[in-house]
């Protein structure tokens, strides 16, 4: 009797060691429910500048857990913003990627609150060959040339923001550098930096100087670089002294000729001596 409770003991423990066992496989192959969030993402490429409509945008599943930061859940959300980072279709549209709401379309889109949008005029030497791209950082130097003919140059602005190129605001649109003929180049810039830019082209000559987008270092103003510190002094003039005047050629003296012989002077003129005599005395009267 003992030994069959026992028995029955065992097959209970059994059997219920293979139903939770064929409970743990069912759990653990078995399709789990996703956990998917919709987002908005792009119909179509989206351009810099772009206003967006209903029709730019669809609805994309993303599991939880994959949800980008900053991610849109609803389309009317952003209709009538504008794209301010090119965006490909099927990419999700972030808040970082958008202009701020009413800040209408194209370049204005682009120009941050507190900022101004400042163009100035390049050429393919003073434009870096045409390698100023929307989106790249550059440097500004300024040349003024004196009145006594010698120049000095100067970094006046430095990590400053290419928003456009011409009417190019989509950095993937590159270009051509062969393309000599000038344009502009649009800076964003403070109110302060917009004022010294303009004075600058109008007192002298403004080159964009190239940098790497990573480099946002920002050194200290220096002296402005002069040709003397370039080892090109003004080579001294020394004061050119007059030549003497050659004498002119010495004539020959002209042979003497002997002076006539003076003529003697004629003798005074005395008049006419008369003698007189009175008795034993006698005088001379002169009559003339």
């Amino acid at each position: 009797m003992q030994r069959n409770r026992a028995l029955i003991a065992f097959g209970i423990a059994w059997l219920s060691a293979l139903v939770l066992s064929w409970w743990l496989y069912r759990t653990s192959t078995s399709p789990q429910a996703p956990d998917v969030v919709r987002i908005v993402a792009a119909a179509k490429d989206l351009p810099i500048g772009k206003r967006l409509e209903a029709s730019d945008l669809k609805m994309i599943s993303v599991d939880r857990k994959d949800v980008p930061k900053g991610a849109i859940l609803k389309t009317a959300e952003i209709v009538d913003r504008a794209v301010a980072v090119p965006m490909a279709t099927s990419e999700a549209v972030l808040a970082s990627k958008l202009a701020g709401k009413g800040s209408g379309e194209g370049l204005t889109a682009l120009i941050e609150p507190g900022m101004r949008a400042v163009s100035v005029q390049v050429n393919e030497i003073s434009g870096v060959s045409g390698f100023i791209q929307p989106g790249t950082r550059v440097d500004v130097l300024f040349t003024r040339v004196f009145s006594n003919g010698d120049a000095a140059t100067a970094t006046i602005l430095q990590n400053v923001k290419v928003i456009a190129y011409g009417h190019q605001l989509d950095p993937a649109t590159k270009v051509d550098a062969r393309d000599a003929k000038p344009t502009v180049a649009t800076l964003l810039v403070t109110q302060e930096q917009a004022e010294r830019l303009v004075l600058a082209e109008q007192r002298g000559r403004i080159q964009l100087v190239l940098r790497n987008t990573l480099d946002g270092l920002i050194t200290e103003a220096t002296e402005p670089v002069q040709s003397n510190d370039l080892g090109i002094d003004e080579p001294i003039r020394q004061k050119s002294v007059p030549a003497a005047p050659r004498p002119a050629p010495v004539a020959a003296p002209a042979p003497v000729q002997p002076a006539p012989p003076a003529k003697a002077a004629p003798p005074p003129d005395e008049g006419v001596k008369v003698k007189i005599y009175r008795g034993d005395k006698v005088t001379e009267e002169a009559f003339k």
